[in-house]
Parts: structure tokens; C-alpha cells; sequence
């Protein structure tokens, strides 16, 4: 049963977002541009994919997202570990992190082409490149938030690693984690995308491109919107698992 208080609590944003919805439409009725379909024609244009069974490109992002996301979580698990307990490594790699962060990873993507051509290897690499290091600095801070005034007391009472590990470092870890991990997941998402418009043959990436060379609007803002829908979701999903761990770290 949905928290009535977190229910009221929406109506901000649904306020907002039929006001969008009302501006998108005025705009198409009093200008009529040729970038901006009606929301009906959009409408139709989704039902027309999904009828068709169009949409079913999307397994093959979905199934190289899957993939691209396991190892970030794999990879940013180790790597976070061992720069949050290794001080040596952490001075050592923290630069190229940074370094990494800063650089434009969009601009990387035609480079993963030449490099492995149009196949799925440069999609998930794409995505880890999006993806891991943003994750991996919020797990790293995760990972030291852990509170050494209650480690010690654990070790002062003799707890088993198992207890220590259950009752100070999970509740402790876990709201950060998961921020990483929504973080990551976006970040995931962008990289997919992006690799796919670049290669324009395959997945999600393919009915954009046809769509737009076509010059077929409808079709492109209903992809387009699909995929934005499918972030939020993600990001709306993560971001309430988020808040139910800090609650329960606070308790």
C-alpha cells in the first residue's frame, strides 16, 4: 500500500510536468513547428512501434546493458576496495580517475569504433567508460564513511566479523552505495545511447537514427521519450531504495 504522505508529496512534480505538457501543446497548436509534434501523433507513433513490435530492438540494449553493468558493479567493487583500504594505490590512481572524470567520454566512442568495429564489445565498453568512475569515487566514500568510534567498540566487545559486517558497516555503506549505484546506472544509459547513435545499426540507437533520417518527429520524440522514461524510472526506483537505507542507517 503507497505511503499516502509519499503520494501528496508528488504533486509538485506532476503539477510541473502537466504544465510541460500543456506548453508542448499550445506551442504545437499556435506555431506548429516542424520540430515539435502534437502529443497525439506522438502517442500514435509509440502505439504504432509498439504494435509492430519495433520496440523489440530494445532487448538488444537492454540485454548489452545488463552485461555493461555487471562488470561496472564487479569493477567498481574491486577498485573501490582497494583504493579505500590501499592509501599507496589510491595517491597513485586517484590523478588518472580524475583525469578520467574530467574527459569528455562522448568523444571516446568513435575511438572504441575503430577499435573493435560495430559490435557489442564497443558498446560495453562504452558504457563502463560512462559509468564506472563516477560510481567507483561515490562507493570509495562509501566505504570510508564507516565510523571508527563504533569499528573500534566492535572489536573492543569481541564481535565476529560477520556481526561487524551486518550492524556497522552495511548500514553505514549502503545509502552511499546506492547513490553510486543510481548514479552509475544513468551513467550506464548515456554511454548506451550514445554508442548506439555512433554505430546507428543497432538497438535502441537505430530506431533514433531511422527516425531521423526519415525526418519522421513523431516517431523520434516517442523513442526518444521512451528512453528518458526509462532513466527516471531507474533513477526514481534507486532513489527510493536510497532513502529507505538512510533511514535505516539513522535507526
Amino acid at each position: 500500500m503507497p505511503d499516502p504522505r509519499r503520494v501528496a508529496s508528488l504533486w509538485p512534480q506532476a503539477a510541473s510536468f502537466a504544465a510541460l505538457l500543456a506548453v508542448w501543446e499550445v506551442a504545437n497548436e499556435t506555431s506548429n513547428p516542424y520540430w515539435l509534434p502534437s502529443l497525439q501523433s506522438v502517442g500514435s507513433s509509440w502505439w504504432d512501434l509498439a504494435s509492430s513490435g519495433a520496440f523489440s530492438a530494445a532487448t538488444t540494449s537492454l540485454r548489452t546493458l545488463g552485461i555493461g553493468l555487471a562488470v561496472v558493479v564487479v569493477l567498481g567493487a574491486v577498485l573501490s576496495g582497494l583504493l579505500a583500504s590501499v592509501r599507496l594505490l589510491d595517491d597513485a590512481l586517484s590523478p588518472l580517475i580524475n583525469a578520467a572524470m574530467s574527459t569528455p567520454t562522448v568523444a571516446l566512442v568513435p575511438v572504441y569504433v575503430l577499435i573493435w568495429g560495430y559490435s557489442d564489445t564497443t558498446r560495453v565498453v562504452a558504457i563502463i567508460s560512462f559509468s564506472l568512475f563516477p560510481l567507483v569515487l561515490q562507493w570509495i566514500a562509501a566505504l570510508r564513511r564507516v565510523p571508527a568510534e563504533l569499528t573500534e567498540m566492535s572489536h573492543a566487545f569481541a564481535a565476529s566479523r560477520t556481526a561487524r559486517v551486518r550492524t556497522i558497516v552495511i548500514p553505514a555503506v549502503a545509502p552511499l552505495l546506492l547513490n553510486g549505484a543510481r548514479v552509475g546506472v544513468v551513467q550506464a544509459i548515456k554511454g548506451l545511447i550514445t554508442s548506439e547513435l555512433i554505430i546507428g545499426v543497432v538497438g535502441v540507437g537505430k530506431l533514433i537514427v531511422q527516425a531521423s533520417d526519415t525526418f519522421d518527429m513523431p516517431q523520434l520524440y516517442a523513442v526518444v521519450l521512451t528512453v528518458v522514461a526509462a532513466s527516471i524510472v531507474s533513477y526514481v526506483v534507486l532513489s527510493t531504495l536510497e532513502s529507505r537505507a538512510s533511514r535505516w542507517a539513522e535507526s
